[in-house]
């Protein structure tokens, strides 16, 4: 056990009996003062939360059982760690946002080897993002899936960055509209657009590719314009098709 020691004169102390509150009391054997003492653990719990955390073993391998462990570190989930200031610029930096169940969620921004930055939000918009980028320092490029208000705190924040849209994003919001299987010859086409977008690798299949789907808005634009009534309300008739249009 560790010795207890005087806080007034540094001599050594016997026990003296307990407080009222059945902490134990020591007396000093020099000077006659009484002091308690009373271990902090909650560095070592927290040491073995993040253990835990940070692994594939559950909280029964601890050496005590998964009740006691949840017990114990309970205290833990309530802190939220504060991202540093990011004031190295970096040539790409890619955002996006975790949805942790439908209430909450985390913007992240990342390195190709670090996460550098994240905001705890209870949706993707404008505030959000800029709240992000704030701490960040303005990268020479950024990699977005073009989430709703990214690009109005992008501008806000970080004015000068270039945008690349992530084209697997862009990709998967054209098939969630289109299915694999699209009925219309319209949603058929810009599928298969969408499919080559994926395979691009080079400034001339880029510059094809744009002028493939400019082809596609002008060939279909007045059937996208279509519209019908529904329940007393007008609407367009391929809302689909102009959603993921527009995610493109």
């Amino acid at each position: 056990m560790k010795k207890i020691l005087c806080p007034a004169c540094g001599g050594d102390t016997k026990r003296n009996g307990k407080t009222s509150s059945g902490a134990t009391r020591w007396r000093c054997k020099a000077c006659g003062a009484s002091t308690t003492q009373r271990y902090d653990n909650e560095p070592k719990l927290l040491e073995l939360f993040l253990r835990w955390l940070l692994s594939k073993k559950t909280q029964g391998e601890f050496g005590m059982p998964g009740r006691t462990f949840r017990h114990l570190t309970n205290k833990f989930w309530d802190l939220w760690p504060v991202a540093p200031v990011c004031d190295e610029v970096h040539h790409v930096v890619e955002v996006d946002g975790l949805w942790l169940g439908r209430d909450v969620v985390i913007m992240i921004a990342c390195t190709e080897k670090h996460v550098i930055g994240w905001h705890l939000a209870r949706s993707e918009n404008a505030q959000a993002w800029a709240a992000l980028m704030a701490r960040i320092a303005p990268p020479d490029v950024v990699i977005t899936d073009g989430g709703k208000g990214f690009e109005k705190a992008r501008r806000a924040v970080w004015p000068n960055t270039r945008v690349q849209r992530c084209v697997f994003h862009a990709f998967c919001q054209v098939k969630r509209q289109t299915t694999t299987r699209p009925r219309l010859q319209a949603g058929v086409e810009l599928y298969g657009i969408a499919k080559k977008l994926m395979r691009i690798g080079s400034l001339n299949e880029a510059a094809e590719w744009l002028a493939g789907f400019s082809n596609w808005c002008t060939a279909w634009e007045g059937f996208l314009k279509e519209k019908e009534v529904v329940d007393g309300r007008i609407r367009y008739k391929h809302e689909r098709l102009r959603t993921a249009r527009g995610g493109l």
